[in-house]
């Protein structure tokens, strides 16, 4: 097993060469994800002073996963097209927007996610005393 090894920001991640990878970073700073067999390590990179000129990303593995990892960090669909399923792209890094990094893909963007979608939405709980 080949590991490889990569930086994200401020911070180096070693992973196994099957596994899926990526390295998001925009105004808020870097994310990185790493697949492997279903289970799925993530952190942050770094927060910047100065938001970085072009946002770019820096992905490897399975084309569902990358955009699986798009859509997280972007909160807006990402969506794969039928005949690009199943196919796996080299360690490639593209500038650009969300919507030029998409393109670069072959991937399509679709409406905005609401956050709580993504997150679990907080519940007050009154209780009678």
């Amino acid at each position: 097993m080949v590991e490889n090894v990569e930086k994200c920001g401020s911070v180096t991640i070693r992973y196994p060469s099957e596994c899926f990878y990526s390295c998001i970073c925009g105004s808020w700073g870097c994310m990185w994800e790493v697949k492997c067999d279903g289970t799925v390590f993530t952190g942050t990179g770094f927060t910047p002073l100065k938001p970085p000129k072009n946002p770019h990303v820096m992905l490897a593995g399975d084309l569902v996963a990358c955009a699986e990892a798009l859509q997280k960090a972007w909160k807006r669909r990402v969506i794969v097209p039928k005949e690009l399923r199943g196919q796996k792209i080299r360690k490639r890094t593209i500038k650009g927007t969300p919507e030029e990094i998409a393109h670069a893909l072959g991937l399509e963007l679709g409406s905005k996610i609401e956050g709580s979608r993504l997150t679990p939405k907080r519940q007050e709980v009154k209780i009678a005393v």
